[in-house]
C-alpha cells in the first residue's frame, strides 16, 4: 500500500512538472502612436521586422509576421485608431519582451 501511494506521488510530481512544461507560450506586446496611411504603417512594419532578425514575413490586410527560431513577431497596423500594435510570442517571457523591445525600437 505505501509503494502504491509513493508512486502515486511521483506520477502527480512529474505530472505537475510536465504540466508547467507545457505552458503556453511567453507573449510580449508594444504599442506606438501613427499618423500614416495603411499601406505606409504595413511596409513600415515588414521593414521593421526584417531589420530586428525575423524572416518568413508573412501579411494580412492588417499585420505583419515574422518567425526568428521559436519566437513569432506581429506588428498590426490600425490606422483608423493611428495605433501600430508590437507583438512577440515565443518560450522565454524576457526573451519575448527584448524582442518586442527591440521591434519597438527599430520602428522609432
Amino acid at each position: 500500500m505505501r509503494r502504491q501511494w509513493m508512486a502515486l506521488m511521483a506520477g502527480s510530481a512529474l505530472f505537475g512538472l510536465a504540466e508547467q512544461a507545457s505552458a503556453g507560450p511567453a507573449v510580449a506586446t508594444r504599442w506606438h502612436n501613427v499618423s500614416v496611411s495603411q499601406d505606409e504603417c504595413l511596409q513600415r512594419a515588414e521593414d521593421v521586422i526584417r531589420r530586428s532578425g525575423f524572416s518568413q514575413v508573412e501579411r494580412t490586410q492588417q499585420s505583419r509576421y515574422g518567425s526568428l527560431d521559436d519566437y513569432t513577431a506581429a506588428i498590426r497596423c490600425i490606422t483608423s485608431n493611428g495605433l501600430a500594435i508590437f507583438i512577440v510570442s515565443g518560450p522565454s517571457r524576457g526573451q519575448s519582451d527584448q524582442m518586442a523591445g527591440a521591434l519597438f525600437e527599430n520602428w522609432k
